[in-house]
C-alpha cells in the first residue's frame, strides 16, 4: 500500500483547504490516488472558480451532461458557491453570462410541490365572492330620491334582491370551486447553493434575477455590489431569500430607503450588510435595519451622504452586539458620533472588506472590556 494512501482523511482535508485556491494543484492531487479522489472531489467542486466566460461555459456544460430526469447530478449536489466577480470586465458584462447562470442554477435546484401562501386559500372563491357580496349591499341603496352615497336613504332589501343576491353566490360558489387536484400550489426550490457573487456583474440583468430568484431561495449570502440593482429586484429577492445571512450592496446607486426596507423587512437573518455608496439611503433605512435586525453584527454606510448622527445612535444603541458601523466619510455623521462609537468598542471607520466577503464564515465574538 503506497504511503499517499495511508494520509488519514482529515489531514488531507486540512491539506487540500490550503491548496483549493489553485484549482490546477488540487485536480493533480485529486488524481494521484482512489483516496484523494474521494477527499478532493467535494472540496474542487464546492467552490468552482472562474477567470473566463469559457470555463462558464464548461462548467455549465457539465453540469448538463450529468443532468438527467431523475433528479440532480451528483457533482451539482457539491456546488455551494457560485461566483463571476474574478471574470475580466468584459466578460462580467457579456448578457451571456445572464443565460449561463440561468443554466447552472436549472441543473442544482429541485423542485418540491407544496401548498403555500399562493394556494387556493388566497386566490380562492373569497375574492371572487367580493364583487357579488359588495353589489348586494349596493342593492339596497335607492336609485331614485338620493344619492348613492347616502346611507340615510338606504331602505331595506326587497325579496327580488335577496333573491338575486342569493342566485349569483350560488352561481359563482358552483362554478369557481376547483377539484383537489386543480387547486393551485406553490413550488418550493431546494438546492445545495449557498453563496452568490455577483460584483459588478452587469451582464446579469435585473429581469434575470428576479425570474431565477424563486430558485435561490437556498442562499445565505449574497453580493450584488455595483451591478444597477433597483428597488423592485431587491424585494423580488427577498420575498424568497428569507434565510439571509450576508448581504452586500454597495455601489448601488439606484437603491433606496424603500429596497432597504423590503430587504430587512423580509430577510431578519441578517448579520453583515454593505451599503457602501449607496448614496441614495438616508436615516429611514438605518431605522428599517435597527428595528428588523435583530443579529446585525456589521454595517457599512460609508460614503452615503443622507445618513445622519439620529440614524446612527438608533442602530449602535439597538444593538449591544454590533462589532461595525463603517460611516467613513458620511459627511452628516458628527466627531461626536465617532467618539460615541468608539466608547462603545465599535469600529467606525472600516477599510478592509473583509466582514462583508461571502467567503467569511462568520463574524469572531467581540472581546468583552475587562473593567
Amino acid at each position: 500500500r503506497p504511503a499517499c494512501s495511508r494520509v488519514p482523511p482529515e489531514i488531507l482535508l486540512e491539506i487540500f483547504a490550503l491548496v483549493a485556491p489553485s484549482q490546477a494543484s488540487l485536480r493533480a492531487c485529486i488524481l494521484t490516488c482512489r483516496q484523494w479522489n474521494l477527499v478532493g472531489t467535494p472540496v474542487l467542486w464546492r467552490r468552482p472558480q472562474f477567470h473566463r466566460l469559457s470555463s462558464v461555459e464548461h462548467f455549465a456544460s457539465t453540469l448538463m451532461m450529468f443532468t438527467s430526469e431523475a433528479g440532480v447530478s451528483h457533482y451539482a449536489k457539491l456546488v455551494e458557491t457560485v461566483s463571476f466577480s474574478t471574470l475580466p470586465e468584459v466578460d462580467r458584462n457579456n448578457p451571456q453570462l445572464a443565460t449561463l447562470l440561468d443554466t447552472i442554477v436549472n441543473c442544482m435546484v429541485v423542485p418540491k410541490p407544496s401548498p403555500g401562501p399562493l394556494g387556493w386559500a388566497k386566490h380562492g372563491s373569497r375574492n371572487l365572492l367580493a364583487p357579488v357580496i359588495k353589489r348586494s349591499r349596493s342593492l339596497s341603496r335607492s336609485n331614485a330620491g338620493c344619492d348613492d352615497d347616502s346611507v340615510v336613504a338606504a331602505r331595506p332589501l326587497s325579496a327580488t334582491d335577496l333573491q338575486l343576491a342569493d342566485d349569483s353566490i350560488t352561481a359563482v360558489a358552483g362554478t369557481v370551486q376547483p377539484a383537489e387536484h386543480e387547486r393551485p400550489t406553490a413550488t418550493v426550490y431546494t438546492s445545495s447553493l449557498r453563496q452568490l457573487d455577483l460584483r459588478f456583474c452587469k451582464g446579469v440583468r435585473n429581469y434575470s434575477l428576479q425570474r431565477l430568484a424563486p430558485r435561490l431561495a437556498s442562499i445565505n449570502v449574497l453580493n450584488l455590489a455595483g451591478g444597477l440593482r433597483t428597488d423592485i429586484t431587491i424585494a423580488k429577492l427577498s420575498q424568497h431569500m428569507t434565510d439571509l445571512r450576508r448581504v452586500s450592496l454597495a455601489w448601488t446607486s439606484n437603491l433606496t430607503d424603500f429596497g432597504v426596507s423590503e430587504l430587512v423587512q423580509r430577510c431578519k437573518h441578517i448579520e453583515a450588510l454593505d451599503l457602501t455608496y449607496c448614496m441614495q439611503i438616508e436615516d429611514t433605512s438605518m431605522l428599517a435595519i435597527a428595528h428588523n435586525l435583530h443579529s446585525l453584527a456589521a454595517l457599512s454606510v460609508a460614503y452615503c451622504a443622507g445618513v445622519t448622527d439620529i440614524g446612527v445612535r438608533e442602530v449602535a444603541m439597538r444593538f449591544p452586539s454590533i462589532q461595525i458601523v463603517n460611516v467613513a466619510k458620511c459627511l452628516r455623521v458628527t466627531d461626536r458620533m465617532r467618539k460615541l462609537l468608539a466608547q462603545r468598542n465599535i469600529v467606525s471607520a472600516c477599510d478592509s472588506f473583509d466582514p462583508f466577503s461571502i467567503y467569511r464564515n462568520k463574524l469572531q465574538p467581540r472581546a468583552k472590556k475587562i473593567q
